[in-house]
């Protein structure tokens, strides 16, 4: 026997609170067990066997006295050096063998090697080199609850030995063992005092004792005898000398973090896991949906107001009748004309360009194709340049059409395509109402949309004929109250001065049409920008109802991890025992209820992006879904988890190591 001290005990003592009165586990015990030796600790039910080997297994603090663990003082080490000496220094045999049943056998012995730090490619062969010594070579992939009482604890005893400690404890090993089962076990233990191990064995059974090198007997808390026996021969070669060397060095990996997380948390209680996360999937697809389905509207006007031009303002002819018409005619009898235009396109500082057209239906033929009351459109001024629609083929209209009251057409391509006109339909004679018109242009293919914006009107007019505004004033009559022009738009020099130019215009056309009220002067921009602002107030709604659906699904997290945290406590204090600290326990928790959320998250997501495409299957609302959206929603979600995992998993790091393994 080595003279080296392993454990050195100098008046402990372990006092406990019971109400108003106080109860002594352990009064004064000075004990020294040196490295190598066998040691048994019997004594009667409430003598203080357990409690004295919880205090030598740092799984409890004593109330006074000293402790000593290979030289260093116990007593006072904060949880993650207590945490660390029992991975790396002490393993743990109980008599309920305590193995979780969620993991094989394997997974069940190289969970200390996990909270140990050990290297992954090092851990599961270990474990299958210690179970294959301890006799279970051939039930690797079984799990406790397939194994007998005896194969059990062999899987505890290899557990014990992961991280190769010194110092082995076995609370009662063979308690719940029949007799030639505990003498198999006792025949292990034997073979690991051989190889070097110091042993030190909890029983009630002075025949089980008897094979330790010393009994020391507990009555009332102290120690009433200290015998030593002749020593007990190992059955078989001893059992330390076939253990592979473990690297012994870090903390619980973050990947490990996640394994147990997800397998053991979240896995593990499937159904209850997602019908935790239902609030969670709700809030987050509400949100991915709805803003998706805004999101698209908003686009949609955006492009539609591309089509007219970012940076327009428009005066648009009122559709007046009756006695308001009359009025306005007897005030200004022509209505928006080109002199309107002229005048402020002239007047109003920052105007680039400026376009008007009168809008006329007629019959348009080409041989014996025709189509019937195609939208024929009088433009004058720089049409392309303000709607930024262009042509194709051939050429626009120009000043010299409009003073030669040329008879000339620009088609759009839906029209040249139903006249059958062919690849080159420049100067080809089409009949516009009664009059022919030859063809010098086609303008571009380009998708046009609707506006769901106020006061905002988009044609497609790839459908549209366009001829000078002149020509059109000689050859297609008008009623007589009708407004010269039907709109008018100026192109601006940049955003900052719509406003102010719209006042502006605004005033000018007043004037211009001496009160006449016939007119209205819109900014589509800003247009928009209203539309949007309401927008913005429905996505407001729609984030509060989610995030009360989140808080919601925050708070059956936390309900569901409380009860977790309460039927797990043995699991906690098996963790505990084999080396994980309380800020272990606290991430392991905190991690399964974040996984939660963050599951919940994801599924809500897809829900949220099928949600959307629905109802533009269903409905053809536009969506649009945004990746910065989605980004912080997972986030949002992740973030749901960690604030009301926290309590949970808090509750969890606090519980007392010993009440958990007696729970």
């Amino acid at each position: 026997m080595n003279a080296t001290p392993l454990i050195v005990c100098s008046g402990l003592r372990r006092t406990y609170r019971m109400g108003q009165h106080e109860v002594v586990a352990l009064d004064g015990i000075d004990l020294r067990i040196d490295a190598g030796e066998f040691v048994a600790i019997v004594g009667p039910s409430g003598s203080g066997k357990s409690t004295l080997m919880y205090l030598l297994g740092c799984l409890d603090s004593p109330s006074g006295g000293s402790y000593r663990l290979r030289a260093e003082e116990v007593a006072h080490l904060d949880d993650a050096a207590l945490s660390r000496l029992r991975n790396r220094e002490i393993g743990y045999v109980f008599q309920q063998f305590f193995l979780l049943p969620d993991l094989d056998v394997v997974e069940n012995v190289a969970l200390g090697q996990a909270y140990g730090g050990a290297p992954r490619a090092q851990r599961r062969p270990v474990a299958i080199d210690l179970l294959t010594t301890v006799g279970l070579g051939e039930r690797l992939g079984h799990r406790p609850q397939e194994l007998s009482g005896g194969q059990m604890q062999r899987v505890a005893i290899a557990r014990s030995l992961a991280m190769d400690p010194h110092l082995i404890l076995a609370d009662e090993p063979t308690g719940n063992l029949d007799t030639v089962t505990s003498a198999e076990i006792m025949a292990l233990l034997r073979r690991l005092h051989a190889g070097g191990k110091t042993v030190v064995l909890v029983t009630h059974d002075r025949e089980v004792a008897r094979q330790a090198d010393r009994v020391i007997t507990l009555v009332d808390g102290a120690i009433r005898s200290d015998e030593r026996n002749e020593r007990a021969q190992a059955d078989g070669p001893a059992l330390a000398q076939q253990i592979t060397r473990i690297a012994r060095s870090g903390r619980l990996g973050f990947i490990d973090l996640l394994r147990m997380a997800l397998r053991e948390g979240v896995l593990a209680h499937k159904l209850r896991s997602l019908l935790t996360m239902l609030g969670i999937i709700f809030g987050i697809a509400a949100v991915i949906a709805m803003t998706a389905i805004t999101e698209g509207g908003k686009r949609q006007q955006i492009e539609a107001l591309r089509q007219i031009g970012m940076n327009t303002v428009r005066i648009r002819a009122d559709e007046l009748a009756g006695a308001q018409l009359m009025r306005a005619r007897r005030l200004n009898p022509t209505g928006l004309s080109p002199e309107d235009l002229e005048a402020i396109a002239t007047d109003v500082e920052g105007v680039e360009a400026a376009t008007g057209w009168k809008r006329a239906p007629a019959e348009i033929r080409h041989g014996d194709r025709s189509i019937e009351r195609a939208p024929v459109l009088g433009v004058i001024g720089a049409f392309q340049t303000v709607t930024d629609y262009h042509v194709a083929q051939g050429r626009f209209i120009d000043a010299g059409d409009q003073e030669r009251f040329a008879r000339v057409c620009v088609l759009g391509p839906a029209v040249a395509d139903a006249l059958e006109l062919g690849p080159d339909p420049i100067g080809a004679v089409v009949v516009v109402g009664q009059e022919p018109f030859i063809v010098v242009g086609v303008m571009q293919r380009k998708a046009f949309g609707s506006a769901a914006i106020a006061d905002i009107a988009i044609a497609d007019r790839t459908r549209q004929v366009f001829v000078p505004y002149a020509t059109m004033r000689r050859h297609f009559p008008r009623a007589q109250t009708a407004s010269q022009l039907d709109a008018a738009d100026f192109a601006m020099r940049s955003e900052d001065i719509l406003l102010p130019a719209s006042a502006l215009m605004e005033h000018m056309i007043g004037a211009l049409h001496h009160g006449a009220e016939d007119t209205t002067v819109s900014v589509p921009l800003e247009k928009l920008k209203q539309a949007q602002e309401t927008k913005e107030v429905f996505n407001v709604i729609i984030v509060v109802i989610a995030g009360i659906s989140l808080v919601v699904g925050g708070i059956g997290i936390m309900n569901i991890m409380l009860a977790t945290v309460t039927e797990r406590t043995h699991e906690i204090g098996i963790r505990r025992a084999i080396g994980a600290s309380r800020a272990a326990i606290m991430a392991q928790f905190l991690a399964e209820s974040a996984l939660i959320a963050a599951c919940g998250g994801l599924i809500g997501l897809g829900g949220g992006v099928l949600g959307g495409h629905l109802v533009r299957m269903l409905f053809g609302f536009p969506v649009a879904f945004s990746p910065v959206i989605m980004l912080v929603a997972a986030g949002v979600s992740m973030g749901v988890g960690l604030v009301f995992g926290l309590y949970p998993a808090w509750m969890a790091a606090q519980r007392d190591p010993v009440e958990s393994l007696r729970a």
